[in-house]
């Protein structure tokens, strides 16, 4: 089912397909293990695979760690830039999606490219 609405999207998983929902954890896995490049990867297969309102959350995401990327790689102002178009993105989804917290990501994704270090939180600690 094709959901074209952002803010139709559901809080969980349930209605995609077991291939998506494997990258999704796979994705979750390789930012608790700081493997930001490879979770840029996995994003950015799934958003060019998607079709419906999924597609601009993946893209969003997908920016996101690409402004991880770019600070990793020393781009102060590149970084900077990619995270608050982030913020623009993923401004229309509810801030609970598919098992994401996206303001955790957000905030955690702008607290890296500040300080250059740190977790890319997918939910919020405690």
């Amino acid at each position: 089912m094709a959901i074209m609405d952002p803010t139709r999207l559901p809080i969980d998983r349930r209605h995609l397909d077991e291939e998506d929902r494997i990258n999704l954890l796979r994705l979750e896995l390789l930012l608790e293990q700081n493997r930001f490049d490879e979770a840029n990867d996995v994003a950015e297969d799934l958003w060019v695979e998607a079709t419906d309102a999924h597609k601009e959350l993946y893209r969003g995401l997908a920016n996101a760690l690409t402004a991880v990327v770019a600070r990793e790689a020393r781009q102060f102002r590149g970084a900077a830039e990619i995270a608050q178009q982030s913020r623009v993105t993923l401004a229309p989804f509810p801030r609970l999606v598919l098992g994401f917290d996206l303001d955790a990501i957000l905030d955690s994704v702008q607290s890296f490219v500040e300080r250059g270090e740190g977790l890319i939180l997918v939910r919020r600690q405690g």
